[in-house]
């Protein structure tokens, strides 16, 4: 069923807006098991096939390329919040189909003019306290350093940052060694590494990380607001990854029938979701308690779940399972008893700069 949900087409990577009305009568809606990908990585999110088109939801794309997407009761639209500006769109929109192809990675022109650090500051070695197994040629000690320093001073760069003149904080600039590469993995790192308070940039016109600040309209709501609450309530991180990923079980129902609701909509009114919906609960919620919360996924599996670091480790947590079955195998283990994550180099990258030496 589609109700009043707001999807956006996409086929193989390509995004495209219109005016077309998705939910106009008599156009049926089943599950479309295509692979999605956002440059070149594969991005796990409920996807419909209607009329020979593939449709997502437009939430679902904000978060994997990170824009934040609101719905607006007074107006009765959405709202997207990119760059500090918003705008509203049309309820629905769809591309055609083609056959599925891996898009393979391209050197990207940049879209818009460079951030300039507002000084120049002396650069800083984070990367000795890192597991060494994580840098890779493309993910080397040099991103990692810019990467590190970009997230644990997210704070005072997202204050500082000035969009109008794409002016960064003067503490920002760790650049990389001369010559070095943007690629693909180190866009997907600095993607993963956003939500909730901060997003985070590298290009090629600006090639070094950094942060600013973005909103999640979603996590003002009244009832998450409250599970924010309760979970200060714990004494330590465990306790309150449990308490939240429970909280999200007791609130969602598996969408055996494939009648999916975003997962905002469905924990408020008692709605359904699938894994993707189940994961990015927890991911944004948990984060907004102040956990470390990563989505992470199978391809192969058309499978999504989480990790999240609680009182010194990564711990594998995937609710869609817990909540289908009650069995705990899955629930809070170091790793998933049946499933391998994709891009494990990128997820490992992405564990040490969020804590360092923690994938040893």
């Amino acid at each position: 069923m589609l109700k009043k949900e707001f999807i956006a087409g996409m086929v193989t990577g390509a995004i495209a807006f219109g005016g077309t009305g998705a939910a106009a009568a008599g156009l049926m809606a089943q599950p479309s098991m295509q692979s999605i990908y956002v440059n070149g990585r594969p991005v796990y999110c409920t996807a419909y096939a209607i009329s020979g088109n593939n449709y997502v939801r437009l939430r679902d794309i904000g978060q994997a390329v990170g824009f934040g997407v609101e719905y607006d009761k007074a107006t009765d639209s959405v709202q997207i919040s990119t760059a500090g500006t918003q705008q509203a769109v049309q309820p629905a929109v769809a591309v055609t189909a083609s056959r599925p192809t891996v898009p393979q990675p391209t050197a990207e022109k940049p879209t818009q003019s460079a951030v300039t650090p507002a000084s120049t500051s002396k650069s800083k070695d984070y990367s000795q306290k890192a597991t060494p197994s994580v840098f890779t040629s493309e993910l080397t000690r040099e991103f990692y350093d810019s990467a590190r320093h970009a997230y644990i001073n997210a704070e005072e760069m997202a204050a500082a940052f000035d969009r109008d003149l794409r002016e960064a904080d003067e503490s920002l600039p760790i650049r990389l060694s001369s010559g070095a590469a943007i690629t693909t993995k180190m866009k997907n790192v600095c993607h993963s590494l956003g939500g909730v308070s901060y997003n985070y940039e590298i290009s090629e016109n600006s090639p070094y990380v950094y942060a600013f600040p973005r909103t999640d309209g979603v996590l003002k709501w009244p009832y998450i607001q409250k599970m924010i609450e309760q979970s200060k309530n714990y004494d330590n991180d465990r306790e309150k990854a449990e308490f939240l990923a429970e909280t999200i079980c007791d609130r969602l129902e598996y969408a055996y029938d494939r009648n999916i609701d975003s997962w905002s909509r469905a924990m408020e009114n008692g709605g359904k979701a699938v894994c993707s919906g189940y994961a990015a609960a927890f991911k944004s919620i948990g984060r907004a308690a102040g956990l470390d919360v990563l989505t992470v996924g199978s391809a192969a599996g058309n499978h999504a779940w989480n990790i999240v670091y609680c009182d010194g480790e990564w711990l594998t947590v995937d609710l869609t399972h817990y909540d289908t079955s009650h069995n705990e195998a899955n629930w809070f283990k170091k790793e998933h008893p049946k499933m391998k994550p994709d891009s494990l180099d990128e997820i490992n990258f992405i564990k040490e700069v969020m804590h360092p030496n923690s994938t040893r």
